[in-house]
């Protein structure tokens, strides 16, 4: 009793080493006596080696404590917490010294040697954040997952969730980390957050091609968070390209669709990258309606196919026509060039018209110089519209669209834009730009190169052809 009141005396004079030296005197003299003189030395013991950072010995002592402090008791819960401490600190120990994998042994001790413990938790956390520093990316996840599904209401559980979407990462599961940051957005309280873990989810699905899930993340963030405006075109502009590559057209085009309506509807919020989105996305539109209108022979009965030839060129030309006010320099000269194909494919169609049966050889060379009578305006304004693709080139603009204009005219106007030797059968950008500009004079200074397109223009003074004139409506006599 003497040994045991002096142990606990000196303990509570925060005079450790001797409050020990005193406990381990009594337990090593009277290892027969009362039970409870024995608990209170292990706990001096135990107590004084925690506080003079002893750890491995405050674990042997709390250990002993616990073996002779019945289930029962009402202070177990406080010896086995104090038990899980000593083990715990071992940990923090190995940590400072970073010998990692120490430390996560030490701290997955404390799940197995104090289940109950109140650190637990924390100590499970800590071994699988020790376990990534080691890059042990398969224990870590392990680690993570079990501590999930044990405490799912803890505090740390989404942060775990985070820990998880970073390890599945780098450990190249990128699928399993896609599904962590959907997890993430669905917990986050903070609405960031969850968009920029959304967004991320749909993007790792896609970086591995596990499409539908990429779809179907992708539509659901189109949908929660309109805004930024930048960042949803973006994501519609994907979702498109899906579609496209799935040969899924009913979908790319109604993606389009949306894509160029949220520009529309932005108002003040647009920015030159929506608009330029949306103008992409306008133009494959109107590519379609071009499409549908080139397909359109002109066959008997004249007068339907030509009202509906006409209804699908209106429904073209203000296609292109509304492309220009987006102010994308490609796109522009993208609407120039189809504008140009549309009168001279619209030309084409009437002289390759369908014939009309009984007419003598007098009446159908009339009818015949008619058609090239109609025929020929057209043709002529898909040449000046081509032209002004082609102007684009003084201003020093050259794209694939100035391009296919400058190839065009090689074949409508091959004196004038034809070069009489072409390499390899192929006109390069350089090539095309020395042929045509090499003289080419400062703006308002007339020069030889300004007489010779005048000369050479085929301009007329006939109004621009908007649709065939009367003689085409009825049969010629």
């Amino acid at each position: 009793k003497v040994l045991g009141a002096a142990a606990d005396d000196l303990y509570e004079m925060e005079d450790f080493p001797r409050a020990i030296e005193s406990a381990e005197k009594l337990i090593a003299r009277y290892p027969g006596t009362d039970a409870g003189l024995l608990r209170g030395a292990w706990g001096v013991v135990a107590h004084s080696s925690m506080d003079t950072a002893e750890y491995a010995y405050a674990e042997n002592a709390y250990s002993n404590l616990l073996a002779l402090t019945p289930a029962e008791d009402e202070t177990r819960a406080n010896v086995i917490d104090g038990f899980a401490a000593s083990i715990y600190k071992q940990g923090e120990q190995a940590n400072l010294l970073e010998d990692y994998g120490a430390a996560a042994e030490h701290f997955l001790r404390v799940k197995r040697l104090a289940p109950t413990s109140s650190i637990r938790s924390a100590a499970e956390y800590d071994a699988a954040a020790a376990f990534m520093k080691l890059e042990d990316w398969s224990n870590a996840s392990d680690v993570l997952e079990e501590f999930r599904a044990s405490h799912p209401e803890h505090e740390l559980n989404r942060e775990a969730t985070k820990q998880l979407a970073y390890i599945y990462r780098e450990d190249g599961q990128v699928e399993r980390s896609a599904a962590e940051h959907e997890r993430i957005a669905a917990e986050a309280e903070d609405p960031e957050l969850a968009r920029e873990a959304l967004l991320t989810a749909g993007e790792l699905y896609d970086e591995v091609d596990v499409l539908d899930d990429a779809i179907r993340v992708y539509q659901d963030y189109v949908v929660l968070y309109p805004r930024p405006l930048d960042l949803m075109m973006e994501t519609r502009t994907r979702l498109a390209e899906i579609f496209k590559l799935r040969s899924d057209y009913t979908l790319y085009y109604a993606e389009l669709d949306s894509i160029v309506a949220a520009d529309r509807e932005a108002g003040a919020e647009r920015t030159d990258r929506s608009r330029y989105l949306a103008s992409k996305a306008a133009l494959v539109l109107a590519e379609q309606l071009y499409a549908r209108f080139a397909e359109l022979e002109l066959t008997l009965p004249f007068e339907d196919s030509l009202a509906e030839k006409q209804a699908r060129m209106d429904a073209a030309m203000a296609a292109f026509e509304g492309l220009v006010d987006y102010q994308v320099a490609e796109v522009t000269a993208a609407a120039t060039y189809y504008i140009a194909e549309t009168y001279l494919n619209f030309s084409k169609s009437l002289l390759a018209s369908e014939r009309p049966e009984g007419l003598s050889k007098a009446e159908l060379f009339d009818y015949e110089m008619i058609l090239e009578e109609e025929a020929f305006p057209f043709e002529e304004r898909a040449i000046e519209v081509h032209q002004e693709n082609f102007e684009l080139l003084r201003a020093g603009v050259f794209n694939p669209w100035v391009e296919d204009s400058l190839g065009r005219l090689t074949t409508l106007m091959p004196g004038r834009y034809a070069k009489n030797e072409i390499s390899g059968g192929h006109v390069g950008t350089l090539d095309i730009f020395a042929y045509r500009m090499p003289n080419a004079p400062p703006l308002g200074v007339e020069g030889p190169l300004d007489a010779s397109l005048q000369e050479g223009s085929g301009e007329t003074d006939a109004a621009e052809p908007s649709s065939v004139p009367s003689a085409m409506a009825t049969e010629p006599n």
